[in-house]
């Protein structure tokens, strides 16, 4: 995975703990989603252990098919703890730097 989708997925978390019209929170669904499916995804590939079950329910968590609902303050939660995850394993899944530039 790209090392700045990696870094707005995280801001876009990071953003989503303020109050923000609902159409942003909508938008975050979309996105964590889809980052955090594709990053489990990428962790399976790499064999890791327990990190594609993490991302697995936390794309669950943010899809924007079936909305699981919690309340605002526990979303703050959610949110900040996810970007903070994303940002620290992004070792783990993004893209290697020389395969990145041989494409």
């Amino acid at each position: 995975m790209p090392k700045l989708l990696i870094y707005i997925a995280a801001g876009f978390l990071f953003i989503g703990v303020f109050p923000l019209p609902y159409g942003y929170y909508m938008l975050l669904r979309f996105i964590a989603c889809g980052v955090f499916a594709w990053a489990a995804f990428i962790a399976f590939e790499r064999n890791e252990d327990i990190l594609p079950w993490i991302f697995i329910v936390l794309a669950i968590v943010f899809n924007p098919i079936l909305k699981i609902h919690f309340p605002k303050e526990m979303w703050a939660v959610i949110d900040f703890c996810s970007g903070m995850f994303l940002i620290l394993i992004r070792g783990k899944i993004q893209e290697n730097e020389s395969k990145a530039h041989n494409k």
